[in-house]
């Protein structure tokens, strides 16, 4: 039997082999690399994506017809482009320009008149003024932005993001790009496992947690599921459940 400690080798000397049995016989130059496990390369004089994880599985390839192998270059570790077309991978952008594209982080990136989140355009974002804040969060002059949603700030001058998917202003709390609006900043608690409260309701996510009393309600901190309580009864998430629910050690949490 064959020892674990060689079986990841062999699984790549098996997978290089596979490569080189699939490539035989074609005129090969390897062109733009991408990133660690993507890259193209001009087989026979057309374009050829590939993909694959650390361990060879998943392995993806495609021939990009349109693509132009002279003028085929790498942008960064998603990005590719030649004289008309920028990719994503291997699927063309809509409407960018090759001539002016620039990757701006993992997921933004920009040409002279435009702001793309992967694939997708940010209509009317203003390029001048457009950064990225960090998480799935960006701003220009006029709005905020969570990947490729536009927020339609309630007060944009009070904006901040608290997490990598929650931010607040004095009007409005958001989940994401999902808006509450009516919460009560001062009095605003950001707990554990989704929940929030102020002195007036409870919030899992973007839903209110219908029937919590605010003054007494509490998350218990837990790995495996999110429980909350209040005087009266227990919730998960946005819903009332009966008060056995049990954490993984067989102990009741919730005892109404």
């Amino acid at each position: 039997m064959m020892h674990r400690r060689f079986r990841p080798l062999m699984l790549t000397l098996l997978f290089v082999g596979v490569m080189l049995g699939l490539t035989s016989g074609c005129t090969s130059t390897l062109k733009a690399v991408t990133g660690t496990y993507s890259y193209y390369e001009v087989i026979d004089g057309k374009v050829t994506y590939f993909r694959w994880n650390p361990m060879g599985m998943r392995y993806h390839t495609r021939v990009l017809e349109q693509a132009d192998p002279a003028t085929l270059e790498a942008i960064g570790t998603e990005h590719g482009k030649d004289a008309t077309t920028v990719y994503e991978w291997d699927i063309p952008i809509l409407h960018a320009d090759p001539a002016t594209f620039k990757r701006l982080t993992e997921n933004y990136a920009r040409d002279a008149t435009q702001v793309f989140y992967g694939r997708t355009r940010l209509e009317g974002a203003d390029i001048n003024t457009f950064e990225r804040l960090g998480d799935g969060w960006s701003r220009d002059s006029d709005d905020f932005y969570f990947g490729n949603k536009h927020l339609d700030i309630c007060d944009i001058d009070t904006f901040e993001t608290l997490s990598m998917w929650r931010a607040l202003d004095s009007q409005c709390y958001y989940i994401e790009s999902e808006q509450i609006t009516a919460v009560d900043r001062a009095s605003l608690q950001i707990l554990w496992g989704g929940y929030a409260s102020d002195r007036s309701q409870a919030y899992w996510l973007e839903h209110l947690v219908d029937g919590a009393d605010p003054a007494t309600f509490e998350v218990k901190e837990d790995r495996i599921q999110t429980l909350a309580r209040d005087a009266n009864q227990c919730f998960s998430g946005p819903r009332v459940v009966t008060c056995d629910a049990l954490n993984p050690k067989g102990q009741a949490y919730c005892r109404c």
